[in-house]
């Protein structure tokens, strides 16, 4: 095969994007979930812990004779607090995937990727996916998330590691705020830096998008028959369009009053009918060997076929098939049909 060095065409875009092969990078998506969460937290965990506090008191107490009614009422107040604690989680989390997804996919269903192909089975593909690009990429983020995450630990420990002894001397509610706010700290780092190596990620997952929709020359041409038609289909197409035509045109020809000749480069075939058109109007019309193909069908026909240089030519330049002749020609034309109808003894019908 050729080498793969042109960019994409539409088509090929559009017939990637069936199969489900389009522009994503799952990191995007889980860095922004995660800055989404800590954010969330930040704002929504004094709520969460006034709720479980709340619940622990309200369980504390209850009193110890259990009833049937006692004890659902328990399983529903739970159950509800429950929601109310992690609902807003599992809502800006599911909000924030299918916002990153769309803004990176838009909408499109497909089950393409579900079809079974062997090349997911196959020993050599599955070395390539080991050993490829992709795993070393792959392993490349894997160990950069450790190494930020182990660095951002360890710089928020040596940060606060003369302060931690001095926390037994506040109270559980002090030091446990504390330690929160160096833990939150922590956390927006180490979401940020996992939002950069999505832009990052997503930088190579276009490169590499593009590279395998990259074409080659054989391709494009091959793309370009499908969308166009093969050449020699159309030739053939047309071929045949100019025999249909040409013998309609040979049947029309029978109904002509005479035949204008050059004489061998062009053959003009006229017909006056009154009741169809006010004005004579050509049935046929071609050059060299068209002509010559009309002048033997006429004599064959019986029609008169007349030499007249300049008015052939100007009839087979401005009139079309079926059309009536232009004003600027309808003396000459005149005083043709009535020298043919002399020769006929024939009068026009009015």
């Amino acid at each position: 095969m050729s080498e793969k060095t042109l960019q994409a065409t539409p088509k090929r875009r559009q017939d990637a994007r069936k199969k489900g092969q389009v522009l994503k990078s799952q990191e995007m998506v889980s860095a922004f979930m995660l800055l989404g969460f800590v954010a969330l937290l930040k704002y929504w965990l004094p709520t969460m812990i006034t709720k479980m506090s709340g619940l622990f008191q309200y369980v504390y107490g209850l009193p110890f004779d259990w009833n049937v009614q006692s004890i659902s009422t328990l399983m529903i107040n739970l159950l509800w607090v429950g929601i109310q604690v992690v609902g807003p989680i599992f809502i800006v989390g599911a909000l924030i995937a299918t916002a990153s997804n769309y803004l990176q996919v838009k909408s499109l269903f497909t089950l393409e990727p579900l079809k079974p192909q062997l090349s997911r089975i196959s020993l050599i593909s599955g070395a390539k996916r080991m050993f490829g690009v992709k795993a070393w990429v792959e392993l490349f983020k894997s160990l950069l998330k450790v190494i930020l995450i182990g660095y951002f630990l360890y710089a928020t420990i040596r940060d606060n590691l003369q302060v931690y002894p001095a926390l037994q001397q506040l109270s559980i509610a002090q030091a446990a705020m504390y330690i929160g706010n160096a833990l939150m700290s922590l956390a927006w780092k180490i979401s940020i830096s996992f939002v950069l190596i999505a832009v990052i990620d997503f930088l190579y997952q276009w490169w590499d998008y593009e590279k395998n929709l990259r074409m080659s020359h054989e391709e494009m041409k091959q793309e370009f028959k499908q969308s166009e038609g093969n050449p020699q289909i159309k030739s053939e197409i047309r071929r045949k369009q100019r025999e249909m035509a040409m013998s309609r045109m040979m049947q029309d020809l029978k109904s002509a009053d005479v035949v204008v000749t050059n004489p061998t480069h062009f053959a003009v075939a006229l017909r006056y009918d009154a009741k169809k058109n006010p004005a004579p109007y050509v049935v046929a019309k071609g050059a060299d060997q068209v002509a010559l193909r009309i002048r033997a069908n006429a004599k064959e026909y019986g029609i008169i076929i007349l030499e007249n240089k300049p008015l052939a030519r100007a009839l087979y330049a401005q009139v079309e098939i079926g059309q009536a002749v232009p004003a600027d020609l309808y003396k000459a034309v005149a005083e043709v049909l009535a020298f043919v109808y002399r020769l006929k003894k024939k009068r026009p019908t009015a």
